[in-house]
């Protein structure tokens, strides 16, 4: 597969990257383009929730592909894979099973190593004044890698119309290995391992009593869709989980849409048997992983009027070559053995799993 009119990213006067987060396998920026009107983001050429006008974005000197978008760049791990192959998988793979309006889109970008190392010599700076998450601390970016991402821009000012909500659904649909009987579902069971040899976190995603149950992410009792979208809330928008107005429209789409419905449904068609009897180098099982995985990413209207922007990311293609399959296994295996899935855990060493 070959792309034609690749854009070029180097290290210019014109661009800044401003980082804005990080998960275990790429950091995400925020694009800055400085012209001679200061220094400019997207959400600072956005009007009244409007876009500009690719001729106004021009007339800036400012080039109209970056406009919407972030930066993300590959990190230096096995388990991540090179981008020109994410990308062919998200082309051929993904799209495939949603709609595009649905789907953080994608785009490639040639970068240079100069621009790579730039972005490490700052992550390093960060890890010294404290600013870098400490977890992330002694990772960076693969100097080799000759490609980026452009991605969907879903994040929102604090002045929008709009408030900005992303977390992860995770397993919508209990693990086909799961002993009949469970009363936890595989997240929760997961998370009940964890929790036991973990410090408290920082962090109320990691906690147990803060965490939801995917399955009621997709259930037909709206009261259990509210349960787990107040948690949503208090997790993603601590400061406005009091906006009665926000909280019901986040209800109305859980209860209503399809997309994590259709999600459940992938996530079952692609691994029916489960993780101790698939063949872990499948496509169709890795595509299950990776769905298991992603991120929803809604740009809900703070009114509690109005359309949910509703868009799936993090969709890069799993891998179980090195220890991954293991990894996978030995964490079903312990879930099972150990007694997490029926809730009469034994053995609590959730410290090989972490």
């Amino acid at each position: 597969m070959t792309y034609a009119n690749v854009l070029n990213l180097d290290l210019n006067p014109s661009i800044e990257l401003e980082y804005l987060a990080e998960g275990g396998a790429n950091v995400v920026y925020r694009i800055r383009l400085s012209s001679g009107h200061g220094t400019l983001s997207a959400l600072d050429l956005t009007t009244a929730g409007k876009p500009p006008q690719p001729t106004q974005l021009s007339a800036l000197g400012i080039n109209p592909q970056f406009y919407g978008k972030l930066l993300r760049l590959r990190k230096d791990l096995r388990s991540t894979v090179p981008v020109l192959d994410s990308q062919k998988y998200f082309n051929t793979t993904v799209q495939p099973l949603f709609t595009q309006h649905n789907l953080v889109e994608q785009l490639l970008f040639k970068t240079s190593t100069s621009l790579i190392k730039s972005c490490n010599a700052n992550l390093k700076r960060m890890e010294m004044d404290g600013s870098r998450p400490h977890k992330r601390h002694g990772v960076y970016l693969v100097e080799s890698e000759s490609y980026g991402s452009l991605i969907t821009d879903m994040t929102c000012a604090v002045t929008d119309s709009h408030a900005s909500i992303e977390f992860k659904p995770k397993w919508l649909v209990q693990s086909p290995s799961a002993p009949a009987g469970s009363v936890r579902c595989r997240t929760c069971a997961l998370r009940a391992m964890k929790s036991v040899t973990r410090k408290p976190s920082s962090d109320p995603t990691e906690n147990l009593k803060n965490g939801f149950c995917p399955l009621n992410l997709v259930s037909d009792d709206k009261a259990k869709v509210a349960a787990a979208a107040k948690i949503v809330l208090e997790l993603c928008r601590p400061e406005e989980s009091d906006n009665e107005n926000l909280k019901r429209a986040l209800v109305e789409f859980l209860y209503k849409s399809p997309l994590l419905r259709l999600l459940r449904n992938l996530q079952k068609e692609m691994d029916p048997v489960g993780v101790l009897h698939a063949d872990l180098s499948q496509r169709k099982f890795l595509t299950a992983m990776t769905i298991r995985d992603c991120t929803l990413f809604l740009k809900i209207p703070r009114s509690g009027h109005g359309a949910v922007e509703a868009r799936l990311g993090d969709l890069d293609l799993k891998t179980s070559s090195g220890s991954k399959a293991d990894y996978w296994q030995g964490v079903e295996k312990g879930l099972i053995d150990e007694g997490w899935y029926m809730g009469a855990e034994r053995g609590m060493d959730a410290r090989k799993y972490s």
